[in-house]
This record gives C-alpha cells, structure tokens and sequence, in this order.
C-alpha cells in the first residue's frame, strides 16, 4: 500500500512538472528567446536582492531603518504600500513574500501583462545562480536565528556568499547528484563552454535533414561539415552502412562531444554542459525552428539548401504566434 502511494505522489509530481513545462514552453516561443534570456536573468537579480532582504527580515521580524531606506531606493512605492496594509492582508500574506509580489508586480508587470511571466519563472528557478541564491537564504537564517550577527552582510557581500554555497544542496538525491559534475569547473568556464555546445547543435539541427537522406547531400552542407568538422561525413558514409548505427544527428553531435569537449569529458564535467543546454532559452528555440522547418519542408529539402549562417538567424527570431 505504501508504495503504491509513494508511486502516485511520484506519478503525480511527474504531471505536474510536465504541465509547467509545458505552460513555460506554450507562452515563451511567443516571444524571441533573447528578450527571454534577458527578462531571466533580471529576474534572477531581483531574486538575489530579494532573497538577501528576505533573510533579514526573516530574523528581524520587521523592517530595519537602514533597510527601509535600501527598499525605499529599490522599491519606491512598496514602503508606501506596507503603511497602508491592513492588518487582515498583513496577517494573510508575511513580509518578505509581500515584498517578492511587489517586484513581480511593479518590476515584471510586462511580462504579465504580455502572458509569458510563467516563462521567466520556470527557467530562472533553474539556474545555478538562483539555486545558490536559495541555497544561502535558507542557510543564513538558520544561522542568523541562531546567533544574530553584529552586521548584516550588505548586498554585494551577501552575493560573493551566495556564490560559494552549493546550488544542489535543495534538490531531491536524483538531481543532486546529477548536477554534482557543475563542482567540477568554475561557473565561468562551465558557462563558456555552454554557449559554445549551444552553437554546435544548432549545426546539427541545421544539417539534420540533409543527413537523414544520405548520400544526397546539398553542396552547402558538404561544405560546411568539411570546414567544421572535417573526417565526420567519412565516418558518417561507414557507420551508415552498419545494422548497428545510430541516427545522422546523434552521430554529428557525439563527433563534436569527442572532438571539442574532450576536457569536460576527461574532467567529468560534461553533464553539466548538458543540464543547463537543456533549459536554455536559445537551445530550446533552435530545437522548435528544427520542428519548425522539418514540417514545413516535408520529404523534399529546399533547394538552394539555406546556409547555416541564414538558418541559425531565422532560428534566432523564430516565434510561434500562432502555437
């Protein structure tokens, strides 16, 4: 009986998940994934600043003076609204979680308005930078209850805290130890080689369907495999001849992991390449103009064949209105 429970709670968990997914998918390729890019990581600056204010109104129980004067300088307005609180909405709705609604209203009011809000919420709370943040919140007022500091770490400093704690310390066993490869090189690093694995699957996206109909291959994408990956279509002639190969896509991309992300493989960092490659908003979009252009073109490859160049820009601007 009980793990029958256990599986539908799981079961459960599972849907839900999926449904906001698929909510934050429906209402981002609305929108271009650079405006979505951007609009997250201004949210994950709020979420710091937010967090950090949080933890201290957390142990204080109130507004110090020398906060107020920070939020009135932030926030305009939500001093102003909290003096005009009644006390049922102040009981109903506690301090910090007032002040996180105030920045969802007044600093994303057009992302609400425009219907994607849910977007930005559901990739930001997946980055790093946010988990970290999260992490050093939970851990500051736990500590600070315990002994309240002399001074509370200003803003600035309280970010160069968050940036030491571990973003995997709040996920379920199963994640956490997914993510623990991202230990293993510094954000930075780990961010550039990111962008770079992002550029390198939109080739294997763009060149995807011309692989597909081997040995027919368009000029333009002869050309630019050999300049970009020269010995692949070598080895993809071979392995296509045995039972035993996998599809074009998964053998190009498989190439460029070998040949380009050798140090995160030999390191054992290379799963958090793919982790945040699969939440970010560019890389999901070029995967949907992928779809896109796959339905739109059918069984017959456009002729002239669209050079990489021009495809990844039409894949940078694709938006779906009428998703």
């Amino acid at each position: 009986m009980q793990k029958t429970k256990n599986y539908t709670k799981r079961n459960s968990a599972t849907q839900l998940q999926r449904a906001a997914r698929e909510r934050a998918d429906d209402q981002a390729r609305r929108i271009r994934w650079q405006r979505l890019y951007d609009a997250r990581q201004q949210y994950i600056d709020w979420q710091e600043f937010s967090l950090w204010a949080r933890s201290i109104l957390e142990v204080e129980g109130q507004i110090p003076d020398w906060l107020g004067e920070i939020l009135h300088d932030h926030c305009p307005g939500f001093l102003q609204a909290e003096r005009e609180l009644t006390p049922t909405a102040a009981k109903n709705r506690p301090l910090p979680l007032r002040l996180e609604d105030w920045i969802d209203e007044h600093v994303f009011d057009f992302a609400k308005k425009e219907g994607w809000f849910n977007a930005i919420t559901y990739y930001a709370i997946r980055d790093p930078r946010y988990q970290r943040a999260e992490v050093c919140w939970s851990e500051c007022v736990e500590k600070w209850k315990r002994s309240r500091p002399l001074r509370y770490p200003s803003f600035e400093e309280w970010k160069c805290l968050a940036a030491e704690c571990d973003e995997t310390a709040r996920l379920v066993a199963s994640e956490r130890e997914a993510r623990s490869s991202s230990k293993l090189v510094d954000p930075d690093r780990l961010s550039e080689a990111v962008s770079r694995y992002i550029d390198w699957e939109a080739l294997a996206y763009w060149a995807q369907p011309a692989l597909d109909r081997y040995p027919q291959l368009p000029a333009e994408v002869v050309c630019e495999l050999e300049r970009r990956c020269p010995g692949f279509l070598d080895l993809n002639a071979r392995q296509k001849e045995s039972r035993a190969a996998s599809q074009a896509w998964q053998r190009l991309m498989l190439w460029i992991a070998d040949h380009f992300f050798q140090d995160a493989k030999t390191e054992g960092w290379f799963e958090a390449i793919l982790i945040q490659v699969r939440s970010h908003p560019r890389a999901i979009r070029t995967i949907e103009y992928a779809d896109h252009c796959s339905e739109v073109w059918g069984s017959v490859l456009p002729s002239p064949y669209p050079s990489f160049e021009a495809w990844r820009r039409e894949a940078d601007s694709y938006v779906d209105l009428d998703d």
